[in-house]
């Protein structure tokens, strides 16, 4: 069995599953603690390429730190909250593989929130009968929709 084939962070799309990847840890968020009274923390994380955000769960969230270069191997992407998102998941694992020596890239932010397409124009609105208000009667013309007295 070879290697695993890393992907670079600007690379990653909503729904890549099976990734492997090796980023530095820029910063890491405060933990958010779940019904479960699980914690779950928003690191980010970049390589050469871009930056992006990466959800890490319980144990892992509090032991890494800034500067930290980190092996992920089958992790996913998603979007949440319109941002893409990079997770260890069950079957993933993160390992830590050294300290603060990394090129990385913060400039492209692949977490950014992307605009929704722009709608399509809307249609036209039907055209007015000129005649839709009057009432005709055969062999009298143009009647007012009024009775008469």
């Amino acid at each position: 069995m070879g290697s695993p084939e890393y992907v670079q962070i600007k690379e990653l799309k909503a729904g890549m599953k099976n990734i492997n990847a090796v980023f530095i840890v820029l910063e890491v968020g405060a933990p958010t603690l779940t019904k479960e009274a699980r914690e779950v923390r928003t690191l980010r994380v970049a390589d050469a390429s871009a930056a992006v955000n990466l959800s890490v769960w319980d144990e892992p969230g509090a032991l890494l730190q800034p500067g930290d270069i980190v092996r992920l191997t089958r992790g996913y992407a998603a979007l949440w909250r319109a941002a893409l998102t990079l997770y260890s998941g069950k079957a993933g694992d993160l390992q830590k593989v050294g300290e603060f020596c990394m090129l990385f890239n913060e400039q492209l932010n692949m977490s950014e929130p992307q605009p929704a397409p722009p709608a399509p124009p809307p249609a036209p609105a039907p055209a007015l009968d000129k005649h839709a208000h009057k009432t005709y009667v055969r062999g009298r013309g143009p009647q007012r929709a009024a009775s008469r007295r």
